[in-house]
């Protein structure tokens, strides 16, 4: 069990196993925690301490040792164990203190898709976003680990832009290309991205607007204005513009035949709702409780498209799926869930599902993906 949870990533907090805030009013004991957070997986030791923090000048291990008693009198009433002192060093017991910038370093060296999306959704900001300790040396040192972790987020949302892309999760590549560009607005390419993908989703209003923001950016920072490649993707999108039917008759715009759709679903509720958003847009729809009534269905008839929720009785969702795929079965499916956290999400997008949608379920939400996923799929099957 951890004892104390660190947070570095964004707004600094440091709280024990009861979710009770650490009281560190000494500003170099508040570093040193900070420090031996952030070297949690080396030995750092007095000297280093002593140079960065606690001041080398004189008996500069003395003071250091001063700056370690300080944090152990605010962790006194925790359990003990926290702290590992050695002859000439300290550090932090890494099996009862969680830092979440060191989780996310582990993650950061592992390629799996699900280590890239549980690290894009552990960086909730810049390194210690807005802190400082009033102490110089130990300021530029955190300054140095806010760029090198900064770096390793732009590395990290890259790589799950790109596989969303390729997946076709339109919605999530957007978020992620917006999170990629509030770390570094100056990238053309992701403007660019993002452009094309509110382009796909039907939204050019919103994709002229990324370009009017790219072209600010530009301007601003590099004195030069859009690539030959941007400003042919502005022309698609003022042509798009053209063409767009009014917001009203786009959203009313239902299924011009009727398309097939099997809803596996066993919570009533949510089985209900999805069911009745689909009725009302001309969707036929086929309900079933459970993974082995869906597979069932399946070799009954052909469905155009599959909504499956991932936690079902008999095989789960992402078994139900691997199944299909075994068997040659193409259906594309969007995965939903009810379950937090990016590791389902991951699951989803290793899989190859067409899109993945977080309960509740709502129907602004949900008609617009079924409408980008049965589109991506008559495109791929027309071989353009």
């Amino acid at each position: 069990m951890h004892l104390v949870k660190i947070r570095l990533l964004g707004e600094f907090s440091a709280v024990d196993h009861r979710g009770n805030a650490l009281s560190i009013g000494n500003k170099k004991a508040q570093a040193l925690l900070i420090y031996l957070a952030l070297k949690i997986g080396g030995r750092p030791t007095l000297k280093e301490i002593a140079e960065l923090i606690a001041g080398s000048d004189g008996d500069g291990e003395g003071r250091a040792r001063e700056c370690v008693r300080d944090l152990q009198m605010a962790l006194r009433f925790l359990p003990p164990g926290i702290l590992v002192e050695g002859p000439d060093s300290v550090r932090f017991n890494r099996d009862v203190v969680d830092v979440d910038a060191q989780r996310f370093m582990d993650l950061m060296a592992s390629p799996s898709i699900n280590s890239i999306n549980a690290a894009a959704d552990l960086y909730r900001g810049n390194l210690l976003e807005g802190y400082s300790s009033g102490i110089t040396r130990f300021d530029e040192w955190v300054t140095e680990r806010r760029l090198s972790l900064w770096r390793g987020a732009v590395i990290i949302f890259s790589r799950l832009l790109a596989a969303q892309v390729r997946a076709g999760w339109w919605e999530n590549a957007v978020e992620s290309a917006g999170r990629l560009l509030a770390l570094d607005p100056s990238q053309e390419v992701v403007h660019r991205t993002l452009m094309r993908l509110q382009l796909e989703q039907g939204r050019a209003d919103a994709a002229l607007r990324r370009y009017q923001e790219c072209a600010d950016v530009l301007q601003r920072e590099f004195s030069r204005a859009p690539s030959d490649e941007t400003e042919r993707l502005h022309q698609e999108i003022l042509e798009a513009l053209k063409r767009a039917p009014a917001p009203r008759e786009a959203f009313r715009n239902q299924a011009t035949s009727p398309m097939l759709v099997l809803v596996v679903e066993d919570d009533l509720v949510s089985a209900a709702l999805v069911e009745g958003f689909l009725d009302e847009a001309g969707y036929d729809v086929v309900l079933v409780a459970d993974g082995a009534d869906a597979l069932m269905e399946i070799a009954r008839r052909k469905f155009d498209l599959l909504i499956l929720d991932i936690n079902i009785p008999t095989l789960n969702g992402l078994r139900l799926f691997e199944i299909m795929i075994q068997k040659g079965i193409e259906t594309p499916a969007i995965f939903i869930t009810g379950t937090a956290g990016a590791e389902v999400e991951a699951q989803s997008l290793e899989a190859g599902a067409a899109d993945f949608l977080r309960k509740p379920i709502r129907k602004e939400v949900l008609l617009p993906r079924i409408r980008q996923v049965l589109a991506r799929t008559a495109k791929s099957a027309a071989g353009e």
